[in-house]
């Protein structure tokens, strides 16, 4: 169970472009626009990256190299490594499922529905789209609605914004004006206070971005942390480079393998919460 709880800090919470991507101004004065621009960029269609990623969890501490490849809207995969290249767990997804295989303790976790999975960490039906937006600093949930829009100041200036999300989850973003990424997301469980102001509240999921990296006309994050209270796991992913792909690697479908554990992947999440809640670190 150890293990799957390392493999999973990070596998739950990272060519060719086929069609132009507009090149971000480098100032947008209205909130509008600046909403506009951080749903609708970079939409790099195959996207690779290398990461190191520092993983916490409770009193457990590692640096691993990692490897996230996207095909927008909805496949992925990302992959940790030992650090003489070995695989360590695997995650993917073609965009309906999403499967972990854990090499280490020969374990396959099986999701069939990937919003269930994804709810799991989440606290609500969010796809496998919205989780690649997030991985590439983009506003995810491009057809929630904003219940707020302004600027002001929430984690750094920028203009705020709140969104209703699946399940009446509430969706706090703050995005740069400047170029139109999004800097801090911050994802809390339903609730009737819909202001830009901060919960005092623990959120089920917190994302801050540090730096930007150019890979052609996009700009992708050069740091990511995730936070996930609920589940105990800090995850901090520092892009060693970011690569469009001419096309698609057939990566994205995961089969358990032979004398391979399988185990329900909602079903693993949702006792994980459950035993850090009846049982919380000191």
């Amino acid at each position: 169970m150890i293990r799957l709880w390392h493999c999973l800090l990070v596998l739950g919470v990272a060519g060719c472009m086929k069609r132009p991507v507009p090149i971000v101004p480098e100032f947008a004065g209205d909130p509008d626009v600046v909403v506009s621009l951080a749903r609708s960029r970079n939409k790099v269609d195959v996207l690779q990256g290398r990461f190191s990623v520092k993983l916490k969890m409770d009193d457990v501490n590692y640096t691993v190299p990692a490897a996230l490849v996207m095909d927008h809207p909805d496949r992925l995969r990302f992959e940790l490594y030992t650090p003489i290249g070995t695989s360590l767990a695997t995650m993917t997804s073609d965009g309906q499922a999403l499967h972990v295989w854990s090499q280490r303790d020969r374990t396959f976790y099986q999701g069939n529905n990937a919003t269930s999975v994804l709810k799991g960490i989440t606290g609500g039906e969010v796809g496998i789209d919205d989780l690649l937006a997030i991985f590439t600093g983009a506003l995810p949930m491009a057809d929630a609605e904003i219940l707020h829009i302004g600027r002001t100041v929430f984690d750094e200036a920028g203009v705020v914004i709140v969104m209703l999300g699946p399940d009446d989850i509430r969706v706090r973003a703050t995005i740069d004006p400047r170029l139109g990424v999004v800097k801090h997301l911050r994802v809390d469980p339903p609730s009737a206070e819909a202001g830009y102001e901060e919960p005092q509240t623990l959120p089920l999921l917190d994302v801050r971005y540090e730096g930007i990296v150019r890979e052609g006309r996009s700009a992708l994050p050069e740091e990511i942390r995730f936070e996930m209270p609920r589940m105990g796991w800090v995850v901090h992913m520092t892009n060693k480079r970011w690569t469009a792909l001419n096309q698609a690697p057939d990566a994205f479908s995961l089969q358990p393998p032979r004398s391979a554990e399988v185990k329900d992947l909602v079903e693993t999440l949702r006792e994980m919460a459950q035993a850090r809640s009846e049982h919380p670190p000191p």
